[in-house]
């Protein structure tokens, strides 16, 4: 019941008082009625009350502090003015540190700070954070000859922000049409350097194969750099053979065979031969070194050593340091008119390395 008293008085407590007119005394047993005030009695000098928290004459009066509040709004936008995040409200007094770590973003750099502070310094600040996004690395497009793979025209790049679309247009190349890329032509930038790769076939080429034949050539006969293309200055003579490694049928021009890099001719010119035999290696002669007895040292450069060889032209041997001194035991003068002398323990070296004792 105590909360209910409580609540009565509370109601209570600033009730109008009935006028007096309106009273009805109520004579209560046992209770002496109150005396009339005498209002011209004189009243009794009143006591002067001492204040108990003046400050003496030696006494400062204490200094009260207000504390501020104070907030600080934390924008996050992109350099297109767009928000990246909601909002970010920072609280505290006027006159403190702010204490807060920035959101960061995949794909974004903070670039400028608008309003920047450290310190709660007005009951209201906005401090903006503006990012850009990273940029990715380039694509670059390279159009190319699916046959030759020669590149037919200059690399074609495209630059971009991270994540954001590329797309390539087919290359137009005049008397060209495009085969395959080896990857599409559309994509996203990414923190990867992309390559694509456009192959083109000449459009008067309606085949081209592959092949592994021989020809022979009919008649002497120029050489051509393209099917239909100019010619060079020499010949292939009558009767050659040639192995083919491409064999296009043209549009108009016929079949041209490839010979190997930019040499092609005619189906017209050849027919196709097997392969020819291999030459047989004539048995090598047998080298006779002229009997020669004399003394030398190796005549090469200072500090450096010179190989000697097991037979005139033939396989290295043993490394004879400038100055070493050598017996000599033969001499042989092969068919490029090169003298050579043999060591005492039969290696070969070439006359002018050696000087000789006298």
């Amino acid at each position: 019941m105590a909360f209910f008293d409580q609540l009565k008085r509370l109601l209570t407590k600033n009730r109008p008082q009935t006028p007096a007119r309106h009273r009805k005394h109520v004579k209560k047993p046992g209770i002496p009625p109150r005396r009339p005030i005498n209002h011209n009695r004189q009243s009794q000098a009143p006591v002067q009350s001492q204040p108990t928290n003046q400050p003496t004459s030696n006494e400062q009066p204490l200094q009260t502090t207000t504390s501020i509040s104070a907030a600080v709004l934390v924008l996050y936008l992109d350099d297109a003015n767009e928000p990246l995040a909601q909002p970010q409200w920072l609280h505290g007094e006027i006159g403190e540190r702010l204490h807060f770590r920035p959101q960061q973003f995949d794909d974004y750099l903070l670039y400028h700070i608008i309003g920047f502070t450290t310190t709660f310094t007005n009951p209201y600040q906005i401090m903006t954070l503006q990012f850009t996004k990273k940029l990715g690395h380039p694509v670059v497009l390279y159009p190319t000859d699916y046959d030759t793979g020669e590149l037919l025209g200059p690399p074609v790049t495209q630059s971009g922000h991270l994540n954001d679309p590329f797309a390539f247009a087919l290359p137009e190349i005049d008397g060209y049409h495009m085969i395959k890329a080896n990857r599409p032509l559309t994509g996203h930038f990414t923190n990867q350097a992309q390559v694509i790769v456009v192959m083109l076939r000449r459009s008067n080429w309606s085949s081209v194969q592959r092949v592994n034949l021989y020809v022979q050539v009919l008649y002497d006969t120029l050489i051509v750099d393209l099917p239909a293309g100019d010619p060079y200055d020499f010949e292939f003579p009558q009767n050659s053979i040639w192995r083919a490694f491409i064999r296009i049928n043209t549009v108009h021009d016929g079949t041209w065979y490839n010979l190997g890099g930019p040499q092609w001719i005619s189906g017209k010119n050849v027919q196709l031969t097997e392969k020819p035999p291999l030459p047989q290696i004539s048995a090598q002669t047998k080298i006779k070194f002229t009997t020669f007895h004399a003394s030398g040292t190796i005549n090469y450069v200072t500090d450096q050593k010179l190989h000697t060889y097991v037979t005139p032209n033939g396989q290295a041997g043993q490394q004879l340091t400038n100055g070493t001194s050598v017996q000599i035991t033969g001499r042989f003068t092969d068919d490029n008119q090169i003298t050579w002398y043999r060591l005492d323990d039969n290696s070969v070296i070439q006359t002018h390395y050696v000087l000789l004792n006298k």
